[in-house]
């Protein structure tokens, strides 16, 4: 079997698998494969691009050791391309005491940040840094005789970075976010949403048959209620079902996600006007969600 064009985790984001059908369809002869990566390097596979993300599952928002450089050392000795996804946890990395979280990010050939999910900026935006863009232009450019003028070869021409001949002033909308808070602004409102995270990890982790599932390193939790002796299929649905109750009351929204194989549920704290008191009030409703 030819190689794969992609390794990933089974954890990855679900933009893996369109990013290896848009490598096929640009002619590559790999086979589009989504592999777990430890398994993928173990028999010997060699995929053209490896995708990593700051949370290692997009589900539980975990962060992945990107400052011990395991993964930057493999694409390095096999000459494969890293990405790093930080949607999410990018925006983080404004706040110097989770700056070690960013160690090693620098050894990426690209990364992304969306400023839209947790800075604030109005829908849509992202930042998408990339070491040599030289790679984008070679596949991506075109010249044809009607888009050509005078400050050819002076001046960066995004068209030739990616599918879109045009594109929206996405920047403005990020610089207009940055005059009118500031950065202190800004750093202030993400520890406000940091701290609302670690409150109710807490409230939960107390709470009897409440668990939390996964490292709050940031602003999302992995919850679950576990009822003395239901597991297993009786547990995904009752989390299903009280996520659904708490949903359809239209006070508060959480998200289902899967997690080691069962259902539990997520809890992203980073809306701008979300306060303290708004936290206290989903605990109250994630427990009143219990009863039927």
């Amino acid at each position: 079997m030819a190689e794969p064009a992609m390794a990933a985790s089974t954890c990855s984001h679900s933009s893996s698998p369109r990013a290896t059908c848009a490598m096929a369809s640009s002619g590559s002869k790999a086979v589009v494969a989504v592999l777990p990566q430890v398994a993928t390097m173990a028999q010997g596979s060699r995929p053209a691009a490896r995708s990593s993300r700051m949370a290692d599952a997009s589900a539980s928002g975990r962060m992945s050791k990107l400052a011990s450089a395991a993964i930057a050392r493999i694409t390095e000795a096999h000459g494969l391309w890293l990405h790093v996804d930080a949607a999410m946890a990018g925006s983080a990395m404004i706040l110097p005491e989770c700056r070690a979280l960013w160690h090693g990010v620098e050894r990426a050939d690209s990364l992304i940040v969306n400023p839209h999910k947790w800075l604030g900026v109005v829908f849509d935006c992202t930042l998408y840094f990339v070491r040599d863009p030289e790679h984008l232009v070679r596949v991506m450019s075109t010249n044809p005789s009607y888009l050509q003028t005078a400050a050819d070869g002076r001046v960066k021409n995004y068209r030739d970075w990616g599918l879109p001949l045009g594109r929206r002033f996405r920047a403005l909308k990020l610089w207009f976010l940055i005059r009118e808070q500031g950065v202190e602004g800004l750093q202030a409102r993400l520890r406000r949403d940091l701290e609302n995270a670690k409150w109710l990890e807490q409230k939960v982790s107390i709470a009897p048959n409440w668990r939390v599932l996964a490292p709050v390193r940031l602003q999302t939790l992995c919850v679950r209620h576990e009822p003395p002796g239901l597991d297993g299929e009786g547990l995904d649905k009752h989390t299903l079902d009280w996520a659904a109750r708490l949903n359809q009351s239209g006070e508060a929204y959480v998200t289902p996600a899967m997690l080691d194989g069962r259902w539990m549920v997520r809890v992203s704290i980073g809306a701008e006007l979300t306060e303290r008191e708004h936290v206290d009030q989903l605990w109250k409703l994630m427990q009143l969600a219990l009863d039927h």
